[in-house]
């Protein structure tokens, strides 16, 4: 009887001491994976070519048609993230029309979708944009605006 009571103290100990480690393993899983996470933005921001700007600012065009809401959320000489009604294809082209603070003329920028996901309002969607060329004037205007 006594060796029972032994033995099972022993797999009672023995089952604790499991989940004790696998507690562990999932709490170190857990911080491990929002360390890579944030090293994974950090390297992003890095290996991007250009500064990108918020800007927040309403489209006049989306493929020639009007904007309809649609929203310009940040910019940068090689591309865009946008705010859009519709999910476009991926690496379909889009053209692009909009304004900035510090000119009145409009902007008119072409590009291709790289990605595009639901936005937090269920009917809108975050699509990236990669521009075809290098808008360098847009980076200057970009960079008077946030003086």
């Amino acid at each position: 009887m006594a060796d029972q009571k032994k033995t099972d103290q022993k797999s009672a100990e023995q089952a604790e001491d499991k989940a004790i480690r696998e507690a562990r393993r999932a709490r170190t899983y857990l911080i491990n994976r929002e360390l890579l996470e944030k090293m994974t933005k950090k390297q992003a921001e890095r290996l991007r070519k250009a500064r990108r700007f918020p800007v927040n600012r309403e489209l006049l065009e989306v493929n020639g048609k009007p904007g309809n809401g649609a929203q310009l959320l940040d910019l940068s000489m090689n591309g865009a993230r946008l705010r859009l009604p519709f999910s476009p294809p991926f690496m379909s082209q889009i053209t692009l029309k909009f304004t900035l603070q510090t000119d009145a003329r409009i902007q008119s920028v072409i590009g291709r979708v790289i990605w595009s996901r639901r936005g937090l309002d269920k009917d809108w969607y975050e699509v990236g944009v990669q521009f075809y060329q290098n808008y360098w004037e847009i980076d200057q205007l970009l960079r008077l605006e946030q003086r």
